[in-house]
């Protein structure tokens, strides 16, 4: 039986460089495939030790225990001329980047890791689960920060279900100076954080 799941998350450069070499410090053969399309076919061009090497938000976690360079190098289709390389499968988790928010200056929106697996492939099962185990040990739980219509401000007694932020996001996206963590425009602070030290005129970006 195939299953799906996925973690949403804040991070920063900072943030995924730790993730990274976290990961890879667990299992060496652990890479990260740049999957934008482009006209690049050569997976070497495509494959890193860390995302930030890369100007690209989008990424899978490959696991070359499990799949070869020579089979992943096959994992596409090409639509207009651009190569979409495969972003799950066996041996292949997605990996979205967190991204400056376009709306608000100053904000950091969610990214996320999301994965399918065979519930009675042990192998494939143990390699995603220890992602996931690393994301759960790096990560922060947030909670929703809203107003009210009659202007009450509020924060959510119970952290946010599937939504966790890395310790440099929640350093630098508090929520004290407008710089709130977004995720679909609900504005989130760290776990913690009163209202009283929410600045809530975050500064919105202009549309050209």
């Amino acid at each position: 039986m195939e299953r799906m799941r996925d973690c949403q998350l804040f991070m920063t450069t900072k943030d995924e460089k730790m993730f990274c070499k976290t990961l890879r410090a667990c299992n060496p053969n652990i890479y990260f495939l740049d999957v934008k399309p482009s006209f690049e076919a050569c997976v070497n061009g495509r494959l890193v030790s860390d995302v930030t090497e890369l100007n690209s938000e989008f990424f899978s976690i490959v696991n070359l225990d499990l799949i070869s360079k020579e089979e992943l190098s096959k994992c596409y289709k090409i639509r207009n001329g651009y190569y979409h390389f495969f972003q799950l499968g066996r041996a292949q988790m997605q990996f979205l980047r967190s991204t400056s928010d376009t709306n608000v200056e100053g904000c950091l929106q969610h990214g996320r890791i999301a994965d399918s697996y065979e519930t009675d492939d042990k192998e494939e099962k143990e390699w995603k689960n220890k992602v996931y185990n690393i994301l759960k040990k790096l990560g922060q739980k947030v909670c929703w920060y809203y107003i009210l219509p009659d202007g009450t401000r509020e924060i959510s007694a119970k952290p946010q279900n599937n939504l966790i932020a890395l310790p440099d996001a929640i350093l630098n996206y508090d929520g004290k100076q407008g710089n709130f963590m977004i995720h679909n425009r609900a504005m989130f602070v760290p776990q913690g954080i009163s209202v009283n030290e929410v600045n809530d005129n975050p500064i919105l970006i202009p549309k050209e």
